[in-house]
């Protein structure tokens, strides 16, 4: 009985004997709500963007440290942040054609986590901008989007970078966003800005490849007013 019995326990699952130590739930929390509340950072290195949050997932692409235009730093919207098993990692929206992505870094790739409370909302149909803060309509004005042939692309992306111009095709003042257009082979990548104009009396129309013009005077009252990370939802 003894033999039979020592071969039965060694016959026996390891399951059945010793239970296996429990998994720890993944824990996330929410960065960005992307109209009261956005949290925007800067790539630490220029390291993978993942499908899932795990080493082990699909690398979509890599972050960068400047934008493809050279004019500024590259930011990133960061969506939510997530600690499993494997670490600290940041849901974010990636810059870059095809748009509309997301993805996930490890905690570590990125800087310090800036906050803004700024959206801008552009209505293609009405041609109108409205930056709201904090939920409350604190500026509109109207604007020139992109002809049928070239339109302005439709989505959430974010001002990026913002810089004074000397051409006076862009008017005194641009921001940069994260939005690209159809023209791939455009300066810059086909980057969509946000810019003032020397045809003033386009606006409100449809005259661009893409990018939203407004009148020089609102673009400068706009300078005064948009931070680095605001969210932009071309509607």
């Amino acid at each position: 009985m003894g033999a039979i019995a020592a071969l039965a326990a060694i016959a026996l699952p390891a399951s059945a004997t010793a239970a296996a130590p429990a998994r720890a739930p993944a824990r996330t929390a929410t960065l960005s709500n992307e109209t009261t509340h956005t949290t925007w950072t800067l790539a630490n290195y220029r390291a993978q963007i993942h499908s899932q949050p795990s080493t082990h997932s699909h690398a979509i692409t890599r972050l960068l440290i400047g934008t493809p235009d050279g004019l500024g730093l590259q930011t990133y919207l960061l969506l939510s942040e997530q600690s499993n098993s494997s670490g600290t990692w940041v849901k974010l929206r990636i810059p870059g054609r095809p748009n509309g992505r997301v993805g996930w870094v490890r905690r570590g790739a990125l800087l310090g986590f800036q906050v803004v409370h700024t959206e801008i909302v552009v209505n293609r149909a009405a041609r109108l901008l409205t930056l709201y803060r904090d939920g409350a309509k604190v500026f509109t004005a109207p604007v020139g989007v992109g002809k049928p042939s070239t339109p302005t692309p439709a989505g959430h992306f974010w001002i990026t970078e913002a810089f004074a111009s000397t051409d006076p095709f862009y008017g005194p003042y641009a921001f940069g966003t994260t939005d690209y257009s159809t023209l791939s082979e455009w300066p810059g990548g086909g980057v969509v800005g946000l810019h003032g104009t020397n045809e003033p009396q386009l606006i409100p129309g449809d005259p661009s490849h893409g990018c939203i013009r407004l009148r020089n005077s609102d673009i400068l009252r706009l300078k005064k007013l948009v931070p680095i990370g605001t969210p932009v939802w071309v509607q």
